[in-house]
């Protein structure tokens, strides 16, 4: 589909760039200035559709989205932001339960680390005031 749509620009391109050099013609020769101005007009607007053909639809560009965030082509947004909390939500059961006391220890070290830092800036900074 992608070619035939391709195919079909490049086509209206072409027909735009002689309707121009025929608009530009006209305008050259001031009798039929009034003649050539709507016919550029028309071989600019010919060029936009032309793009328009290039540009891809909104259903293959959801499509592609999709594809890319791995979510599966069925039912709406809704169900797409459902699966993907629950996928979530799993992942994060997962980690925690490989992490295990692990993850607890480090947290709690962290935490023995920022008390001692803290107790540290307190003193260096009433050594400094007094």
């Amino acid at each position: 589909m992608r070619i035939l749509r391709g195919i079909a620009a490049v086509l209206v391109w072409v027909l735009a760039t002689v309707v121009l050099i025929v608009a530009g013609v006209l305008c050259i020769t001031l009798i039929l200035l009034p003649l050539g101005l709507p016919l550029m007009a028309l071989g600019l607007r010919l060029y936009g559709y032309g793009v328009q053909l290039m540009i891809p639809r909104t259903a293959e560009v959801r499509r592609g989205v999709r594809k890319r965030a791995g979510l599966k082509p069925r039912g709406t947004v809704k169900g797409d932001v459902k699966r993907a909390k629950k996928r979530g939500k799993k992942s994060g059961r997962r980690l925690r339960k490989q992490a295990g006391s692990t993850g607890r220890d480090a947290r709690r070290s962290a935490d023995r680390g920022r008390e001692r830092l803290s107790g540290l800036f307190g003193r260096a900074r009433k050594s400094v005031r007094g």
